[in-house]
C-alpha cells in the first residue's frame, strides 16, 4: 500500500499481532544475528504469515598488533627507515634456534650480509664500520656471537629497534652510512615473571618484577651457549677439536622518582671464545653501563640526560707451539648526551641537544699464551680523542599532504696525546724509509682537529591518501675507522680513531622513494633510489702489516668512494599468509688518492669495493596455524669481490704469483633456504612455544672466501673455496613464560 509505513517489535518468541487492512504489502523483517528478509505479501482478513530467516555470519577483520602505526610508511616524513617488531622476527627461521635482530634486518631491502662467519652488515653500499649500533643509546662495537651467526641482542628483552638507512635524524651521528637503534624494555612493575628458553645450542633465562610495586622494577636476562657437542659430531677432526663458547647478560633497574620523572640504569656484557683446533683462536668482550634520567618539566617539554661507559676488548690467539701468543686490543668509550624534546603543537616536534664522546684506545699488546710460547712481549701505544656535537632536529606536518623532517648537526673531533706522531718527507710516498722526524705529544695535548656542518632533511608529499613520495639528503661525519686484516671483517679488527693521516669519513647521502599501501593497508609497496658520495676512506697497500705497527699510516692510502642503487619492496601485512619480498640493486666503488703511483691501487682507477654485490633478493613467507605457524626464508645475492692469482712463474725454484687488479673477480653467488615450524601452547597451562628450525635446508656449500694453496707435488698455487656451513643445521628450542 503506497505511503503506508509501520514499525513494530515482536515478543520474545518472535511473534506479534498485526492488524492491517486488506491489500498488498512489502514487508521487511529484521532479527539480531539473522539476515533480513523482504517479501511481497497480500493480506486478506485474518491469517498468519511466517518468515524464515537465515543465519547472518559476519567475518571479523584480523586484528594486527604492530610496534608502529600501520600506515606510518606513508605518513612518516622520514625516508629510508626500516622496522620489524619482535613478534615478527620470532617467526623467522634461525641458526642454532636463536632469534636474531641483525640477521632479520638483512632480509630487508638495502641491507646486506657480509657472509657466513663474519661480523657486521652493510647498508646501501656502505662499509661495515659505517653503521652505528646503539644499545639503549650507547654505541656497541661488535654485536655478534658465534662467528657472526647470532647477534648479541637477546630478543627476550628487546622492546623495539629501528634502522635509519636513508634519513638519519640530527641527534644521531658518528657514522657515515646508517644507524640501528636497539632498546630494551624495563622490568615489570606489577608482578614477577620468569622466562626460560632451552635449545640444542644455547639456553636463556630471564627474571623481572617490582622491587617496590608501581615505583621500581628490576630485570635480568642471560643467554649462554652449549654447542660444543655439535662440533664433536662433525667428520672433520679439526672441527671436532674446536671450541665455541659465548654468553651475554642484560639487566636494567628503573626507579620512578615522581609521576613525571624516572631514572634507569642499564648494564650489558657479552663474551665470545672460538678456537679452531690448535691452529688459531680469538675472544672478545663487550661491556656497557649507562644511566638515563628522563623528566617532563612541562606538558610540552621533556629533557633527558644519558651518561655511558663502554669497552670493547678483542684478542687474536695462536694457541700452540713455540709461537703460542695472545694479541690484545681494547677501545674504551665514555659518552655524555643532553636532549630536550619540545612539542609546541600536535604537528610540530623539536629536539635539540649536545653530545660528547671520549675515545680511549688501550695499548696493543702481544704476550705469551698460557705460558706456552717463547715470543718476545711487545706493546704499541694507541690513540685517544674527543668527539663533540650540537644539534637541532624538527618534524613538521602540514595536513595530510605534506610533512618535513630536518635539522642540522655541527660536530667536531680532536686527536689527543699522549702519542708519538711520525713525520715524512713532503715530496715522497709515505713509507718507513721516508720518515723524517718524530714529534712526541704529552697527555692531553691537542694534536690535530676536524669539524664541520652536517645538514639533513627529508620531505614527504602525498598526492593521494594511501601514497607518498619522499626525498632526502644527509651529510654525515665519522671520526673512527675499522682496520681489518682480512677481506671480510672479523671480531679482532682494530678500531682506529682519526689522525692527521686518517681524516674523518664524510658521506653525502641522497634518496628518493615512492610508497603505497593497497587494500586497506593489507599490502605495503615501495621503490627507493639512493646515491652516496664518500671522502676520507682508507684503503690498504698490497700485503699490509696492520697489527703491532707503530706507524700504521705507512700501510694505508686515502681514498674516496661512491655507491648507488635502488630497492623494491612488497609486503603483505594481513591474512593467514604474510611476509615480504625485497630486491636490491646496489653498486659500490672506491678509488685511491695519491700523488705517487706506487701508493695507488689499480692505477688510481675506480674499482669494486669489498662488499659490492649488485643483486640481492630476499623472500619471507609466514603462515599462521592455530597458535603457531610455519615460515620460510630464501636469500640470494651476488658473490663479493676478490683479488685472484691470474698466473705464476718460477725463478730459481721459487713460485712468483701474478695477481689480478684488486677485486677484479668474485666468489660464487650465495643462495640459502631456511624453514621454521612453531607450535604454540604445548603445555596448554602456560604461555610456551616449541620451535623447530632448519638453517640451509638445501645443504648448499656457499662460499665464504676463495684462497690459494699449493697442493702436494705441485708448484703452482691453486684456488680453493672455503665454506663455513656446507650442511643443513636443524635446531629445536623450547620457550616458556611463567607468570
Amino acid at each position: 500500500m503506497d505511503g503506508f509505513k509501520y514499525f513494530d517489535y515482536s515478543d520474545q518468541n518472535g511473534n506479534y499481532l498485526l492488524e492491517l487492512p486488506a491489500g498488498k504489502y512489502r514487508m521487511t523483517v529484521r532479527y539480531v544475528g539473522k539476515q533480513s528478509a523482504l517479501r511481497k505479501v497480500r493480506v486478506w482478513s485474518g491469517g498468519n504469515i511466517n518468515f524464515t530467516l537465515e543465519e547472518n555470519v559476519n567475518t571479523l577483520e584480523e586484528v594486527v598488533v604492530s610496534s608502529r602505526p600501520i600506515d606510518s610508511n606513508i605518513k612518516s616524513a622520514l625516508a629510508g627507515t626500516a622496522t620489524l617488531n619482535i613478534a615478527e622476527i620470532k617467526k623467522l627461521p634461525t641458526f642454532l634456534g636463536e632469534v636474531d635482530i641483525l640477521k632479520s634486518i638483512q632480509l630487508l631491502p638495502g641491507v646486506g650480509s657480509v657472509g657466513e662467519g663474519s661480523a657486521g652488515f652493510t647498508v646501501r653500499g656502505g662499509r661495515t664500520d659505517q653503521n652505528l649500533l646503539l644499545f639503549n643509546g650507547t654505541p656497541i662495537f661488535n654485536a655478534s656471537h658465534a662467528l657472526g651467526f647470532v647477534s648479541s641482542f637477546n630478543p627476550d628483552v628487546v622492546s623495539n629497534f629501528t634502522l635509519y638507512k636513508g634519513h638519519v635524524p640530527a641527534m644521531l651521528g658518528g657514522r657515515a652510512s646508517s644507524v640501528l637503534e636497539v632498546n630494551t624494555r624495563p622490568g615489570n612493575m606489577e608482578s614477577w615473571k620468569f622466562q626460560v628458553g632451552a635449545g640444542l645450542a644455547a639456553s636463556r633465562l630471564l627474571a623481572e618484577g617490582p622491587i617496590q610495586k608501581d615505583k621500581s622494577s628490576f630485570l635480568v636476562s642471560t643467554r649462554f651457549s652449549n654447542s660444543n657437542w655439535l662440533l664433536g659430531l662433525a667428520d672433520n677432526p679439526d672441527i671436532q677439536a674446536s671450541r665455541l663458547n659465548f654468553y651475554d647478560v642484560t639487566s636494567s633497574f628503573v626507579q620512578e622518582l615522581s609521576p613525571n620523572s624516572s631514572l634507569r640504569l642499564n648494564y650489558f656484557r657479552s663474551y665470545d671464545f672460538f678456537q679452531f683446533s690448535n691452529q688459531f683462536a680469538y675472544d672478545y668482550t663487550n661491556q656497557i653501563a649507562n644511566l638515563e634520567w628522563k623528566t617532563l618539566t612541562h606538558r610540552k617539554a621533556s629533557p633527558s640526560t644519558l651518561i655511558s661507559a663502554s669497552s670493547f676488548t678483542n684478542s687474536l690467539i695462536d694457541p700452540d707451539g713455540f709461537d703460542a701468543s695472545k694479541l690484545t686490543n681494547q677501545m674504551n668509550y665514555f659518552q655524555f648526551r643532553q636532549l630536550l624534546n619540545y612539542q609546541p603543537t600536535e604537528s610540530i616536534q623539536l629536539t635539540t641537544g649536545v653530545e660528547s664522546v671520549f675515545y680511549q684506545s688501550r695499548p696493543e699488546e702481544l704476550t705469551n699464551y698460557k705460558g706456552k710460547g717463547t715470543v718476545v712481549p711487545q706493546k704499541v701505544d694507541k690513540n685517544s680523542g674527543i668527539e663533540w656535537a650540537g644539534f637541532v632536529n624538527g618534524e613538521v606536518t602540514l595536513g595530510e599532504r605534506f610533512s618535513f623532517a630536518g635539522g642540522v648537526r655541527y660536530s667536531g673531533y680532536t686527536h689527543l696525546g699522549s702519542d708519538t706522531v711520525f713525520q715524512y718527507q713532503p715530496n715522497a710516498p709515505r713509507t718507513v724509509s721516508q720518515m723524517a722526524d718524530t714529534i712526541i705529544y704529552g697527555r692531553g695535548d691537542k694534536i690535530t682537529s676536524f669539524q664541520g656542518l652536517e645538514p639533513r632533511f627529508s620531505v614527504r608529499i602525498s598526492p593521494f591518501k594511501s601514497q607518498s613520495i619522499k626525498l632526502g639528503y644527509n651529510r654525515m661525519r665519522q671520526y673512527i675507522h675499522q682496520i681489518s686484516n682480512a677481506a671480510a671483517p672479523t671480531p679482532v679488527d682494530i678500531w682506529q680513531i682519526a689522525t692527521q693521516y686518517m681524516p674523518p669519513q664524510i658521506a653525502d647521502n641522497y634518496s628518493v622513494g615512492y610508497f603505497a599501501n593497497l587494500k586497506d593497508n593489507t599490502w605495503e609497496l615501495s621503490a627507493e633510489y639512493f646515491y652516496r658520495e664518500q671522502n676520507g676512506l682508507i684503503e690498504y697497500k698490497d700485503f699490509p702489516t696492520l697489527f703491532l705497527n707503530r706507524h700504521i699510516e705507512t700501510e694505508l692510502v686515502n681514498a674516496q668512494g661512491r655507491a648507488y642503487g635502488f630497492e623494491l619492496y612488497g609486503r603483505k601485512m594481513k591474512g593467514l599468509w604474510t611476509g615480504w619480498i625485497s630486491y636490491t640493486f646496489s653498486r659500490s666503488f672506491v678509488r685511491t688518492l695519491s700523488d705517487f703511483p706506487e701508493e695507488l691501487v689499480n692505477r688510481g682507477e675506480w674499482y669494486r669495493a669489498n662488499f659490492d654485490k649488485p643483486h640481492a633478493i630476499n623472500i619471507v613467507l609466514d603462515k599462521k596455524i592455530g597458535k603457531g605457524g610455519v615460515s620460510w626464508t630464501a636469500t640470494y645475492n651476488t658473490g663479493r669481490p676478490i683479488t685472484a692469482i691470474e698466473s705464476s712463474f718460477i725463478v730459481d725454484g721459487t713460485v712468483i704469483p701474478i695477481y689480478s687488479d684488486r677485486n677484479q673477480y668474485r666468489i660464487p653467488d650465495y643462495f640459502r633456504i631456511d624453514m621454521a615450524i612453531t607450535i604454540g601452547s604445548v603445555l596448554k597451562k602456560y604461555e610456551d612455544t616449541l620451535v623447530l628450525s632448519i638453517y640451509n635446508i638445501l645443504s648448499r656449500e656457499n662460499a665464504y672466501s676463495v684462497f690459494y694453496q699449493t697442493p702436494p707435488n705441485f708448484l703452482i698455487p691453486k684456488p680453493y673455496q672455503l665454506s663455513i656451513l656446507g650442511a643443513a643445521f636443524p635446531s629445536l628450542t623450547y620457550n616458556i613464560s611463567i607468570p
